[in-house]
């Protein structure tokens, strides 16, 4: 999920599975990293910690950031305004 250090401050840490989260820590001098791949509905591999995308999405209120990575398309997802990582 990227990389995480005792020390770092929470809200400092770019967001897991960004591509932020894997270039700290391949700066930092991390070989390997595990990210978390879950499958769309129409079967694209996507990164996807959580089973929604409600905790990233931009406005929690739209229908689709409630609803589960496997029940989206990818286009649905594309489409889900998240934050930026």
């Amino acid at each position: 999920r990227g990389f995480h250090h005792i020390k770092d401050r929470n809200d400092k840490r770019p967001l897991e599975n960004s591509l932020s989260a894997y270039e700290l820590a391949w700066t930092a001098g991390i070989q390997l990293c595990e990210c978390d791949i879950a499958l769309t509905q129409d079967e694209h591999l996507v990164l996807a910690h959580d089973e929604t995308f409600l905790r990233l999405a931009l406005d929690p209120r739209l229908p689709n950031s409630k609803r589960r990575v496997s029940d989206l398309t990818l286009g649905e997802l594309i489409s889900l305004p998240l934050h930026s990582g």
